[in-house]
């Protein structure tokens, strides 16, 4: 039973993730299937819960390829830039004493955080998802508790709406609204870590795919995370200089979604091979 794990990355990762599937699934279609098999775990975090729900909902990957290659009226972007988003997580972090205590701070500004409204937002969300329900496979959808900091991990037997679940996890501190579940205020999944691939764990083969996991972005997936996964194989997508360049300073930009969708169909072209004797 294998793993796909699908971290963050704004608008430019959903398209971008979409665009490696897709790629994977032309070049070596056996081995899509298998990733995407009745039995597979599917874990997605922020951008990457949006495009798990839809894979693991069985969208067909073209059509979420198209889906990013037009311009959405529905879709809202936003002034963000990944260095200076990171340099102001790092003032928020100076002196904290625990993980836990980090993501309370991080919650706290997010509650605090003027934005869109939750009600715009959700509408937003809900354009995005084709598949609106739970799938059968299984999904693991994150979110952070804003008020507490501890995660919260979302499937089919939560009893919460898939468009609200994978809102909580989209919701970027300081950018977009905190989402109210079950009475609690929830932040974007990526505040504990960018892909929370450890949820994968009792899953064999893993494979990640993690936008802004390379050495060049100051965002990476925690050894000690890589390493709950033991003895699992497990293998890494980042994007390639392309695929960053595609991206550009916004990820949040709308106009990435395009140019980064074309871009990682490319990547996942030239991936395939390797991904296909990953899987086995």
């Amino acid at each position: 039973m294998g793993a796909l794990v699908l971290a963050g990355g704004g608008i430019a990762g959903i398209a971008w993730e979409v665009g490696v599937l897709l790629g994977i699934e032309e070049q070596q279609p056996a081995a899509a299937a298998r990733l995407f098999a009745a039995d597979s775990t599917f874990v997605g975090t922020s951008a990457g819960s949006v495009v798990a729900s839809q894979v693991a909902g069985g969208v067909p990957l073209r059509t979420l390829f198209e889906q990013q290659l037009e311009q959405h009226s529905a879709e809202v972007g936003a002034s963000f830039d990944v260095q200076e988003f990171q340099e102001t997580l790092a003032r928020l972090l100076e002196g904290v004493t625990s993980a836990e205590e980090g993501r309370r701070r991080v919650g706290r500004f997010a509650l605090d955080a003027v934005t869109v409204s939750a009600g715009d937002r959700r509408a937003v969300i809900g354009a995005r998802l084709i598949a609106k329900d739970w799938p059968e496979r299984r999904l693991l959808v994150t979110a952070v508790n804003a008020h507490t900091g501890e995660l919260r991990v979302f499937d089919r037997d939560s009893g919460v709406d898939l468009i609200d679940a994978v809102s909580a996890s989209c919701a970027v501190p300081g950018i977009w609204p905190t989402v109210e579940i079950d009475a609690q205020r929830y932040t974007d999944g990526g505040v504990r870590t960018i892909a929370n691939s450890d949820l994968a764990a009792g899953s064999d083969p893993v494979l990640i795919l993690a936008p802004l996991a390379e050495a060049n972005v100051p965002v990476a997936i925690p050894a000690h995370e890589l390493a709950a996964l033991a003895p699992a194989r497990v293998h890494v997508v980042g994007a390639d200089e392309a695929s960053l360049v595609a991206f550009g300073n916004n990820p949040l930009d709308p106009a990435t979604a395009s140019v980064s969708a074309l871009a990682g169909r490319e990547q996942g072209r030239r991936v395939a091979a390797e991904i296909a004797a990953f899987i086995g």
